[in-house]
């Protein structure tokens, strides 16, 4: 019986690349209408290897006749001619730079002139004078973004502890910021806010409220007096931060209560917190998709945490779902979610998922109106597990904004074991990555664009291209098949009848090389081609199943048919 070897450099016929696994995530990504220069497009995807790609039916894509072959064809022959070119110049509608940082020695943002509190202060001399009262830090610093008109604006929180004493505290607690042994930053206005607004992100489920803080820092004004403007960031580097809070121990008389400090460290991708306290992830985080309202950002992999929620949209009165994933050292472990209203920290909705690394969720409904009218929805992590590495949440539409699955067939939703890479000709893969996209996507006019471009034969000769691809589809099922064969079986070479003619056929047991091969009689049964009793009484005198051929050399189609 012929068997065959697997293992890496082996010349064995097989159409099988060491990176099908990358090939599969980009197919994939073009089959759900991935824009090829984006940044999660093929071109992206290239590089990266292990990544997973979030499938998203979002657009169809259309006339992959000859524009799938010639992507398919990049890819095989190479990701740089996909790259977007480098963009130096500022777009029309881009941001101005931001003001360069210069504090203010000396200055007192209004809000706090009934104390000694300035910038530049010493930060020695910052301390608690509030009897009885005490803050500290209680979680990692993140970022609260609100995309939702014109520029993006941002803040930062901080999960601290409280605990009270004589008198009351009537303001959010601040992130009060130094460097280099002096204060550049007293933090926001806290005196017109909640008192004890609930961090976004907290690994203690109990007993800690948000500090609070601004991405410009209130010590380098660019316009000063009662009404100050406030527009320049704190430049990169390490920093120690403070919770401070603002009790009145008496009436009138106001004290500060003064946390030890932590390290934050600030770059291009915002502010963090020192690391390293989840271990490897291989979960990506994905494009937003169209009308996605809220999401949160988790990464815990690296030297210092990354922690952002975002918002985008309002929900308005559309059925909404929460998706996501998360992936830790403990699987069985959980990710508790809140959606919560900022105005008044009421929660409209909860969800969990996994930390199993599987993308997961739920809808939650239309989410309750709120008196006030439609306002952003945060998306809160009351309660981030041990161990947990990555993780990202969307509050998105339950059906995306603006999505045109097309029409259902055979290979909707269908998972694709591997993709074919580079046969012994490049043609082929091209080829059969066009194939792939066109019916997963349930794409018949690509399908019949490729057949007739290729002058297919299909059916033994009995049927048009019209006829074979047609929607609905009859009990054929030619859309799953034409998948299952192309990525849930290897090719096998046969030779022409002249040098360089060779043809690359799917499934590999198809073809006299490995016809007795027990791994390519399988392999038609895993990929549900055959049941295993039907595959045991074709053994004798041959596989009778559906096959596809393509040429080697030039990526002609040549014919999709069952065997005699």
């Amino acid at each position: 019986m012929n068997q065959h070897d697997d293992g890496p450099g082996q010349d064995h016929g097989w159409v099988d690349p060491a990176e099908s696994g990358l090939l599969k995530q980009t197919f994939s990504a073009m089959a759900s209408g991935v824009d090829p220069a984006s940044p999660t497009g093929p071109a992206a995807a290239m590089p990266i290897m292990n990544r997973r790609v979030r499938r998203r039916r979002t657009a169809k894509l259309g006339g992959l006749g000859g524009g799938a072959l010639a992507l398919a064809g990049a890819l095989v022959l190479g990701a740089g001619q996909l790259a977007p070119p480098d963009q130096a110049e500022l777009l029309p509608g881009t941001s101005a730079p931001t003001p360069e940082f210069k504090l203010q020695d000396g200055y007192q943002p209004p809000w706090l002139d009934w104390s000694d509190l300035t910038c530049g202060m010493p930060v020695a001399d910052l301390k608690s004078t509030a009897p009885g009262w005490s803050v500290a830090s209680a979680g990692d610093i993140y970022a609260r973004t609100a995309a939702l008109e014109g520029d993006p604006t941002m803040s930062w929180g901080m999960a601290s502890r409280l605990m009270g004493g004589p008198g009351t505290l009537d303001a959010s607690l601040a992130l009060v910021w130094s460097r280099d042994g002096v204060v550049v930053d007293l933090g926001p206005d806290v005196f017109g806010g909640s008192d004890e607004r609930q961090p976004l992100l907290r690994t203690d489920p109990d007993g800690t409220v948000e500090a609070q803080g601004g991405a410009a820092t209130s010590c380098a004004p660019t316009e000063t007096g009662t009404d100050p403007v406030f527009e320049t960031p704190l430049p990169e580097g390490d920093y120690e931060v403070r919770v401070v809070g603002f009790p009145q121990v008496a009436s009138g008389q106001r004290t500060a209560a003064v946390s030890q400090p932590v390290t934050v460290h600030i770059d291009t991708d915002g502010a963090h917190s020192p690391g390293t306290r989840g271990g490897e992830s291989t979960i990506e985080f994905p494009e937003p998709a169209e009308g996605e309202v809220s999401r949160f950002e988790l990464d815990r992999t690296t030297d210092w945490v990354t922690a952002e929620m975002t918002q985008r949209t309002y929900p308005y009165d559309t059925a909404m779902r929460v998706i996501g994933q998360c992936e830790g050292s403990d699987p069985e472990a959980v990710l508790s979610i809140e959606l919560v209203l900022p105005s008044t920290g009421k929660v409209l909705g909860t969800s969990q998922i996994s930390c199993d690394g599987d993308e997961a969720g739920s809808e939650v409904g239309v989410l309750p109106y709120p008196e006030s009218g439609w306002e952003a929805v945060d998306v809160r992590l009351p309660s981030v597990p041990d161990g947990v590495a990555r993780a990202w949440v969307s509050l998105e539409p339950a059906t995306p904004v603006g999505e045109d699955t097309g029409p259902d067939c055979s290979a909707t939703d269908f998972d694709p074991p591997f993709v074919p890479g580079n046969s012994p000709r490049e043609g082929a893969a091209a080829t059969s990555g066009a194939i792939v996209i066109a019916a997963m996507d349930c794409d018949s006019d690509a399908l019949i664009a490729l057949a007739e471009d290729s002058e297919t034969e299909l059916m033994s000769g009995a049927e048009t291209p019209e006829q074979t691809f047609a929607l609905p589809e009859s009990d054929a099922e030619h859309y799953r098949t034409l998948a299952a064969l192309l990525t849930g079986t290897r090719g096998g070479q046969v030779s022409g009848e002249e040098p360089g003619s060779e043809t690359v056929v799917w499934p590999g047991v198809a073809t006299p090389e490995f016809a007795d091969s027990d791994e390519a009689w399988q392999e038609v049964v895993d990929a549900g081609l055959l049941t295993a009793e039907e595959a045991e009484a074709q053994r004798t005198d041959g596989y009778q199943g559906m096959r596809i051929a393509i040429s080697a050399t030039d990526g002609t189609w040549q014919y999709y048919s069952a065997g005699d």
